[in-house]
């Protein structure tokens, strides 16, 4: 975290010494303009927090997104040729920029986005219950009264695999199911909980689809990859290890420890 602060510190220190460098749009450089810091009344401090906020906190959540979308492009090799494919064949057309793509072009790619959006589905980062407090005068819900000050909250882990809106195959990875009609994955984006819900949904949400989308596609575009070794016995401690793949059966949320996998460059 101090290291974070004095990454920080530095680059606004950067930025009010150098006006010159204000064309540089770095996330956070338009807030530290005159007219910006007037209307909103700004200080450094609150750009601080807004800075540990959109990064600190989306570390580990993009972390957890990455390593399971590694995971299923290692357990279903036919999907990873076919992203390769579409992201070489965009980039034989001069739609992806070199040496990494931008945010928007990652977009475009449909069956990529489609094994983004599956993999929040069924791998959502934040698997835990998102509690919400009934407020005053409380809430009829379906019939039934809920009384102001109850905590109530709904898993993304049961509501991600629901089969009436996400199929019979909701606990499959399958990506085809955001490529079958707009209706249809629009429908299931409306019930998708990978970023929160409603007024109090995830700050970070944006900066952190950022992340995943660039980071993803430059693995798939650069490297080939697979799981290094074999199932093997663990010692009877009830874990699956298949090489260094650690998994165990009481985790929601995809776990990957130690994961051992080999990476071998692509040409790109």
């Amino acid at each position: 975290m101090d290291k974070l602060y004095a990454h920080f510190s530095a680059n606004l220190e950067r930025l009010n010494e150098q006006p010159q460098t204000s064309n540089y749009q770095t996330l956070f450089a338009p807030l530290t303009f005159p007219e910006a810091k007037a209307t909103y009344d700004i200080t450094a401090e609150d750009l601080k927090a807004e800075y540990i906020t959109f990064t600190a906190a989306t570390l580990d959540g993009v972390a957890a997104f990455i390593s399971p979308f590694v995971d299923n492009m290692i357990q279903h090799p036919d999907v990873l040729r076919r992203v390769q494919r579409e992201i070489d064949i965009a980039q034989a057309c001069g739609k992806l920029s070199y040496p990494v793509a931008t945010y928007d072009e990652t977009t475009r790619l449909p069956y990529f986005m489609a094994c983004i959006m599956e993999t929040l589905r069924r791998d959502a980062p934040a698997q835990t219950i998102l509690p919400r407090i009934i407020s005053k005068g409380g809430l009829w819900y379906d019939g039934a009264y809920i009384p102001e000050g109850t905590q109530i909250g709904a898993s993304p882990y049961i509501i991600h695999r629901n089969v009436d809106i996400f199929g019979d195959d909701a606990f499959t990875f399958r990506p085809e199911r955001w490529l079958e009609s707009t209706a249809r994955s629009a429908l299931m984006e409306k019930y998708g909980m990978w970023w929160g819900h409603g007024a109090r949904e995830c700050v970070g949400k944006n900066y952190a689809m950022i992340e995943m989308h660039k980071l993803c596609l430059e693995i798939c575009r650069r490297f080939d990859m697979r799981s290094a070794g074999a199932l093997q016995d663990d010692g009877g401690k009830g874990n699956l290890v298949e090489g260094c793949r650690y998994r165990h059966d009481r985790w929601a949320v995809a776990m990957f420890w130690g994961q051992g996998i080999v990476f071998s460059a692509r040409d790109c």
